[in-house]
């Protein structure tokens, strides 16, 4: 839920002293995970007990960071593998490994500073890299999801600069799989004129455009492509080269080419907070406001309103214990409509099966006006999507030795949306599900 900037900085956080190599600074390590979850697949709540799969889940991550000071310019890099692995063997498991690589070089001057960053990830289930607003929920179709950006700002005096940040943000599935998702493209630009009001402390106008394509394995409504422009105001602290306060709020315009064509008018915000409220307590606030492009059926767009609070407190030295809550309401905006149109293919509309004129004995498409693979969705048509989760989480963590620590947790989800949808005769919500875990991880090497 994390803006993107700030989310990548934390791919580069560290919290000690790592190995001197030369003029390098690596902080090796690695993360033994077991996870029981009651409900894997994220499966309706509303199906029988026997068709939500139970399974343990042993993870394994790897991590190397690469950390490069010359004077007051860095360069950073960080790559992590996982691998994954189910206990249950009522289901195959055709992807196992995961990849994570994360590149940042900075340039400092007198009145220019550069940064320039790249983020690859290579995966299945981790679908929040490729919709950050959370209408996926599960996935085990093999993606490829990157962004590159940079940032480049010119100095106008000892307080005052203005900044360029160029963005291009690409999404592939894999489509020799039946169940390949959507891909798209990204291109986003913004402009800043900032004033620093303290030495740690930026506020900023902002403008930035953006337009994205969609490629859709199934052409059923055509393509979908928008063009998007945010005008705002933004703060930006920084303490320790980190991010601890970030606001992004503004008004955005989408324009949508094709689907359902409604376009989206209204606020759009992104916020993170970091409050040391002791010197053993530390919470944590962030919150969305944000309109993203639609993967669900005749939708354009969803809008994803967050919110999520967690406290972190010290025990003595060497014990913490965790906790957070989070809420996520998702509203969708066009009324669910599985009707053919002008852009859906042959083919796709062969339900109910009539004879031939010519040979009775065979079969040809008949057709009712509404596309075969959405019929069974026909209980909610003229419906908006409007989806609700709820989170929890609890944990303890030990600092056993310098260089290991070991953490205990549990969390909990709880979805609900207003869908109706027909699955072997029943009506169900397809997209409310519970899900309880309990974790154990240890950590190993210097972070």
């Amino acid at each position: 839920m994390l803006s993107g900037g700030v989310a990548r900085g934390q791919a580069f956080r560290t919290t000690g002293e790592g190995l001197n190599v030369g003029h390098f600074l690596l902080y090796p390590s690695v993360d033994f995970e077991y996870t029981d979850s009651d409900n894997v697949f994220y499966s309706s709540q509303d199906l029988p007990e026997d068709q939500i799969i139970k399974s343990g889940m042993t993870v394994v991550r790897p991590r190397i960071l690469m950390d490069l000071p010359i004077g007051g310019n860095r360069i950073r890099w960080v790559y992590s593998p996982l691998y994954r692995d189910y206990t249950s063997k009522s289901f195959v498991q055709t992807q196992r490994f995961s990849h994570y690589f994360d590149f940042e070089a900075l340039h400092t001057g007198p009145v220019v500073t550069v940064r320039g960053g790249y983020h690859l990830v290579l995966g299945t289930e981790e679908l929040r890299e490729v919709d950050r607003g959370g209408e996926l929920v599960f996935g085990t179709t093999p993606f490829k999801a990157y962004v590159t950006e940079a940032e480049v700002t010119l100095s106008m005096g000892a307080r005052n600069g203005i900044s360029v940040l160029p963005l291009y943000n690409a999404v592939a599935f894999d489509d020799s799989t039946p169940n390949s998702l959507i891909g798209y493209r990204r291109r986003q630009i913004e402009i800043r004129f900032q004033h620093a009001v303290s030495l740690t402390s930026q506020v900023f106008a902002f403008y930035s455009h953006e337009d994205s394509q969609q490629d859709r394995e199934q052409v059923l409504f055509g393509n979908v492509s928008y063009d998007a422009r945010t005008a705002g105001l933004g703060l930006r602290r920084t303490l320790n080269r980190e991010v601890v306060a970030f606001l992004h709020a503004g008004y955005k315009e989408m324009d949508f080419k094709g689907g359902s064509n409604s376009n989206f008018r209204g606020p759009a915000v992104d916020a993170n907070a970091t409050w040391q409220v002791s010197d053993v307590t530390v919470l944590a606030l962030s919150g969305v406001h944000q309109a993203f492009q639609s993967f669900y059926v005749n939708n354009n767009y969803y809008l994803d309103t967050e919110v999520r609070f967690r406290l972190t407190h010290q025990v003595g030295r060497n014990v913490f214990w965790d906790t957070s809550i989070g809420f996520l309401n998702n509203r969708y905006a066009d009324p669910l409509d599985i009707s053919v149109t002008a852009e859906t293919p042959p083919g796709q509309d062969c339900e109910p099966m009539i004879p031939d004129p010519g040979d009775p004995s065979q079969l040809i498409c008949g057709g009712d006006g509404r596309i075969d693979i959405y019929e069974s969705l026909q209980p909610s048509v003229g419906r908006r999507r409007h989806d609700r989760l709820y989170r929890a989480e609890v944990g303890a963590g030990w600092q056993l030795s310098p260089l290991l620590r070991l953490f205990i947790g549990y969390n909990s989800e709880r979805r609900r949306s207003n869908v109706e949808q027909i699955v072997s005769g029943q009506t169900v919500d397809p997209f409310a599900y519970s899900v309880n875990r309990i974790l154990f991880r240890l950590e190993a090497g210097w972070q």
